[in-house]
């Protein structure tokens, strides 16, 4: 038996679903477009004001832990750029060599001999210098230079040093002073004649200053009354209250070592 047809030859049943199927689809409902949520919008000076006050508030805050950054950069590096010039301060000195220089080793002695040799190798300028190595160097070198040939160099350093020292250290210094001064008359044009003026100037200062011991100040007097008889100084402006009383005052005073 034939199955029957419908619209188009279409078999009944496939034809019967499909028109059962247009009203079922027909009965779904589109879904509704969502509407828009409206946007807040903030006032235009309201916007532009957040920026400023969020920096504001950042400069606030990081402002006072950047400066203190830059204050410990600048203490660090300051320190650290002083760091070598202290330690450079701070180094010991070496060893001078003239401990160990056989010279000024003999030259330490009494030996007036040894004093000369050294005198004569070093001469004024080499005899100043080792002033500078201070203790037992000091002492040899003030000890040997009377015996020097150019002595007259060392009457102004010598004078400058004795104002300036005080205690047992002015003892050698007046000393060596005398001892220069003392010397018999050269030959010859004198090589500093300004230094041995202004030498001459001191001592008589030092002569004058009373809180001095009576032993340092009869050194100084002495180490005058030598230059004044070079005609270096006026004798009447070296004091005289050292002197005991006799014919013989004005001759008073230390001697000096001849050389």
């Amino acid at each position: 038996m034939r199955r029957g047809r419908g619209r188009a030859g279409l078999p009944a049943a496939l034809a019967g679903g499909r028109a059962s199927a247009r009203p079922r689809a027909a009965l779904v409902a589109s879904p509704a477009p969502r509407l828009a949520r409206p946007a807040l919008v903030a006032p235009l000076s309201l916007r532009l004001a957040r920026p400023v006050l969020v920096a504001s508030l950042a400069l606030a805050v990081l402002g006072p832990l950047a400066c203190r950054g830059e204050r410990a950069i600048s203490t660090s590096a300051s320190s650290s750029a002083s760091s070598p010039a202290a330690s450079l301060s701070a180094a010991p000195r070496p060893p001078s060599p003239r401990l160990t220089d056989p010279r000024w080793r003999l030259a330490a002695g009494d030996d007036p001999l040894e004093r000369a040799r050294l005198a004569e190798a070093e001469g004024a300028t080499g005899l100043l210098a080792g002033l500078e190595d201070g203790g037992d160097i000091a002492l040899t070198a003030l000890g040997a230079l009377p015996y020097a040939d150019d002595a007259d160099l060392a009457l102004a350093p010598l004078a400058e040093r004795a104002r300036a020292a005080s205690g047992p250290s002015l003892t050698p210094l007046l000393e060596a002073l005398l001892g220069i001064a003392g010397r018999p008359p050269r030959p010859r044009e004198p090589l500093d004649p300004d230094g041995v003026r202004a030498a001459a100037a001191a001592l008589v200062e030092l002569s004058g200053r009373r809180g001095l011991p009576a032993e340092q100040r009869a050194l100084a007097i002495s180490a005058a009354r030598a230059l004044a008889e070079k005609g270096l100084v006026d004798p009447r402006d070296i004091p005289a209250d050292l002197d005991p009383a006799g014919p013989d005052a004005g001759s008073a005073g230390a001697q000096a070592p001849r050389p």
